[in-house]
């Protein structure tokens, strides 16, 4: 049997259909075995789906501070409406992508595909043979031990809903738990947050979470750290869970965001001979490469990052590579992310307390949104920007920020890093006048005679 396709993916999501587009502007004749809806999690009940709702949330959170502008009147929300804006927004998006498909020749192929071989790929009894395969099967949430029941929401469910409870309480303090802490409360939600671990927010530095657990705080979020949840009892009117030290908490749901795990055990890879580590993740190498010849992975299931962003690149790197394309490599200390909570945190490269535990020898420079005039001027005056550069030459390794369109700013942090700009240099770069982008110029300024305006 000749190979009908130069390369098959199997998984649509952010890993999947971003290379999908790239082996097809280079001219390759390319399949996406999908049996959900286009996209994947990100899209569909991920990062588009939430922070549709932190729009939502935060043009709401602004209306509540109109007096502090001079302005007068109220701003009220339908939950429902919030809801089908969203669903909007993602069918609106996913629909494009089938469209740009269309466009380029890339070919749907609808239901669950099996690994055979480094060749072949079964979907539903269909054989197919091609030259190169991407593995993209994303994650699902992680439910374990006594969460494992019904009536325990996942992100998937709450994004599904179309009413608000009137309290939530959320196991996991992490980048999902946090985010829907500030989304429910924004919008009168009684939220209660359990984490295990000393801090929420891990592997952020410990001062940027900081900022994020005063606002959590002021907004009413009561928040239960270093203890673990031990008995959780679900019953249609009422969840209850009972902490470590013996306090008992309850509300009317109990959403589980204790993180994701890799969906690779349901498509036939250990059958196939794929190399897997014992948390279930497919082992690639730098090149995003598996054991297998002409078989590559890319996104969540590979266990390197659960990010869209990511994926997406590790999916562009694997074509450049099969296709002999120019090379993409992926620089782990230059990767970024965002969270969006209000207020937003950004960051680039690994952050303070890391370049710490490793035994870099680092030297940082903190910018307050608080000294900066456009901050002021938008009532957005909590949090900091923080360059971290290497003591021997100045040189830009990783930046933190918490504040207001954190996500936005990053990307300036993200040219810095991965350009290996020296701080003495971008103090240097005019920025405007009054911007936010001037907190970066001033963390610049900070690394040598000092910041202008503290």
């Amino acid at each position: 049997m000749s190979s009908k396709y130069d390369l098959l993916i199997l998984g649509g999501g952010p890993a999947g259909y971003v290379p999908a587009i790239r082996a097809a502007q280079l001219h390759r004749k390319v399949a996406i075995i999908e049996k959900d809806e286009m996209g994947g999690t990100c899209l569909n009940r991920g990062c588009i789906s939430t922070k549709t709702l932190v729009a939502s949330a935060s043009l709401y959170r602004r209306a509540t501070m109109a007096k502090k502008f001079g302005l007068q009147g109220a701003l009220d929300f339908d939950y429902a409406a919030i809801a089908k804006r969203k669903d909007m927004v993602v069918t609106r998006l996913r629909k494009g992508i089938e469209a740009h498909f269309k466009h380029l020749g890339i070919e749907i192929i609808r239901g669950h595909g099996t690994l055979r071989s480094a060749d072949r790929i079964n979907v539903e009894g269909r054989e197919l043979q091609t030259r190169n395969i991407l593995l993209s099967p994303g994650s699902v949430p992680m439910v374990p031990g006594s969460m494992n029941q019904e009536g325990v929401l996942t992100s998937r469910d709450i994004l599904a809903m179309d009413t608000l409870p009137e309290s939530l309480i959320i196991i996991g303090g992490g980048v999902i738990g946090c985010e829907f802490a500030s989304i429910m409360s924004s919008f009168g939600v009684k939220v209660t947050i359990v984490e295990m671990l000393p801090d929420i927010l891990p592997g952020v530095d410990a001062d940027v979470a900081a900022v994020v657990m005063k606002a959590l705080k002021k907004a009413k979020v009561k928040i239960h750290i270093g203890q673990p949840a031990e008995q959780i009892s679900i019953t249609p009117d009422e969840a209850s869970v009972t902490l470590g030290n013996g306090t008992v908490l309850t509300s009317q749901k109990l959403l589980a965001a204790i993180g994701r795990k890799s969906r690779t055990s349901d498509s036939g890879f250990e059958e196939a001979g794929i190399a897997m580590d014992d948390r279930g993740n497919i082992i690639t190498d730098d090149n995003n490469r598996t054991n297998l010849p002409g078989v590559y992975a890319a996104g969540d299931a590979t266990g390197k990052w659960q990010l869209a962003h990511a994926g997406s690149a590790q999916g562009i790197a694997a074509v450049h590579e099969m296709f002999n394309a120019a090379p993409r490599k992926i620089n782990a200390d230059a990767m970024s992310g965002c969270i969006f909570t209000f207020p937003e945190v950004a960051m680039v490269g690994p952050g303070e307390d890391e370049w710490r535990v490793r035994g870099a020898k680092i030297k940082t420079s903190i910018s307050r949104y608080i000294a900066n005039g456009k901050a002021m001027g938008i009532n957005e005056t909590e949090g900091f920007v923080k360059l971290i550069s290497k003591e021997q030459d100045d040189t830009v390794i990783g930046v933190q920020v918490v504040g207001a369109d954190a996500s936005s700013l990053i990307g300036w942090a993200v040219m810095a890093v991965n350009a290996e700009i020296k701080a003495s240099d971008a103090a240097r770069y005019i920025h405007p006048h009054p911007t936010l982008s001037e907190l970066f110029m001033e963390a610049s300024e900070g690394m040598g005679y000092g910041a202008i305006h503290g």
